[in-house]
């Protein structure tokens, strides 16, 4: 993968314009509710609207809202606003549907704003409107989650793939390397997923007296994630590991556990840190976090998508940005969070 630094910063004021409402074309909603689980509080992200969306503007098109992986990602967004001087908005349905990520990508490119970094629910759902979105010129990278097949001029986010591979690595470790393994995944249909998904399989497979022996959907819901734990948990009494795969599934697995007083007999390993995820981890339900660094990847893509805008871009056609993950464990999360950027 390659790694790409920060470039030069623009000297002009800026201005983000963040509405809370709603517009015709499934645009993001007022904001959703807080996602919140056992585990513990959480965050969405507040909605804009399509409708102040401008040729000046850099749009991002998340999966949702409604995770609170998305308030970072929002945040260093919002950086990049500050840095470089530009409009930017944050567009996104309240949960995930690939469907309604779609139509407000239509309301987006009616607009033909000066470029978009998406993260699809469904890469398929959004190859056409890509393709339209080049044709007219307009600045399009993946960003988060991959676009296979499309016409992105790039991805920007972590290798899902070795993401996956350091959670089973986390997850072995804590099991002694023995025992029942069940996953909990938000989307089957999302690439970024999948690839996590199967990093996780081929990193297990160095253990070989660990099994897995369940695999469920939340879809990247925290309440969703934590129902699905709980009937896991009757199905496999002598479960022994849980690994979630979106960022809404460790907090629902870690509610769960919380629920039946399983924390810490059962070990747990998932990605992004977001509220719910370090209260279950400072209440013993968690062992490990995988940090894919959201605010700094969507910083990055703004200058990325920038730089394509003004012609000044020196990435290769087709570039992937490794933006990497950090492993964060009950002894490295104060450290963590005191460096993290806010």
């Amino acid at each position: 993968m390659r790694r790409v630094a920060m470039l030069g910063t623009l000297l002009v004021s800026a201005s983000l314009l963040a509405t809370a409402c709603s517009s015709g074309a499934g645009s993001a909603g007022t904001g959703s509710a807080p996602a919140t689980g056992a585990a513990g509080g959480g965050a969405a992200v507040q909605g804009g609207s399509a409708s102040d969306v401008s040729s000046n503007t850099y749009v991002f098109l998340p999966k949702s809202l409604n995770n609170p992986y998305w308030v970072d990602a929002r945040k260093g967004m919002e950086a990049g606003v500050s840095k470089f001087g530009v409009q930017a908005q944050f567009l996104g349905p309240d949960t995930d549907d690939a469907a309604k990520q779609v139509a407000i990508f239509e309301s987006v490119l009616a607009k033909k704003p000066a470029g978009i970094a998406v993260s699809p629910n469904d890469p398929g759902s959004v190859t056409q409107i890509v393709a339209m979105a080049r044709a007219a010129n307009i600045p399009v990278i993946a960003w988060d989650g991959p676009v296979p097949n499309s016409e992105v001029q790039g991805y920007i986010g972590t290798d899902n793939v070795a993401a996956g591979e350091k959670a089973a690595e986390a997850l072995g470790k804590a099991m002694g390397g023995k025992g029942k393994v069940a996953v909990v995944i938000g989307s089957l249909s999302a690439t970024n997923l999948n690839q996590r998904l199967d990093g996780l399989k081929k990193g297990l497979a160095k253990f070989p007296d660990i099994s897995i022996v369940a695999t469920e959907q939340s879809g990247e819901s925290v309440g969703d994630a934590q129902a699905k734990a709980e009937t896991i948990l009757q199905a496999h009494p002598d479960l022994a590991g849980f690994a979630g795969i979106g960022g809404s599934d460790l907090p629902g697995i870690a509610g769960a556990l919380k629920s039946g007083g399983q924390c810490g007999k059962i070990k747990t390993v998932g990605f992004d840190v977001v509220p719910q995820g370090v209260d279950g981890m400072k209440g013993g339900c968690v062992d490990a976090l995988i940090s894919q660094k959201p605010y700094g990847m969507t910083e990055q893509a703004l200058q990325i998508l920038i730089d394509l805008h003004d012609g000044k871009s020196t990435l290769p056609a087709n570039f992937n940005v490794d933006t990497g993950v950090e492993v964060v464990t009950p002894a490295t999360l104060d450290a963590f969070q005191a460096a993290a950027p806010h």
